[in-house]
């Protein structure tokens, strides 16, 4: 522990011996020196900060570009099979319905591809947060609030709602007095 004492007192000997002693005015130029530099520092990280900010702003820009790019590639296909079908020559109503399930495969997969479920709600109860009621009807074979009917079925984008499904909604039943 003397050892460490001594060493400890030489140190602070060498720092008195080094110390130079600044007037008033000397002193209020270097803490100026300081606080220019102080201020420097701010600038440089303020402009730093803004850079980040104007390269996560592009990313972002860009990978929505990637984005919307990668879904109407995955489109396209459909669009294109769509174009043919519409030339094509039907000699009859079978092959007519083969040409509509073919699209439907078509557009089923470009779904799967894209993670959206398709929702038809019908005989559940209804929820306001999945299902928008365009009209109630009154019918004794069902409990109120369910669903009676769909009139255009719900998606999902990975669980999480992109449009409600349209429905009609059972209603209880008024009873009209004389």
């Amino acid at each position: 522990m003397k050892s460490k004492d001594k060493s400890t007192e030489e140190n602070d000997a060498v720092k008195e011996e080094n110390e130079v002693v600044l007037t008033p005015e000397e002193q209020i130029e270097f803490l100026k020196s300081e606080v220019e530099n102080h201020n420097e520092q701010i600038l440089r990280v303020a402009a730093d900060f803004d850079n980040f900010r104007k390269r996560v702003d592009r990313d972002r820009e860009q990978q929505s570009l990637r984005i919307k790019g990668d879904v109407i590639s995955k489109f396209l296909e459909i669009i294109d099979t769509i174009d043919k079908a519409q030339e094509s020559d039907y000699p009859d109503l079978e092959s007519s319905l083969k040409g509509i399930s073919g699209l439907q495969k078509l557009v089923s997969a470009f779904m799967d591809s894209l993670s959206i479920e398709q929702f038809v709600p019908k005989g559940e109860q209804f929820d306001f947060r999945f299902h928008e009621a365009l009209t109630t009807v009154e019918d004794k074979s069902v409990e109120p609030d369910t669903i009676v009917d769909v009139i255009q079925s719900g998606y999902k984008l990975e669980g999480e709602l992109l449009r409600p499904a349209k429905v009609v909604v059972s209603k209880n039943i008024e009873e009209k007095g004389e």
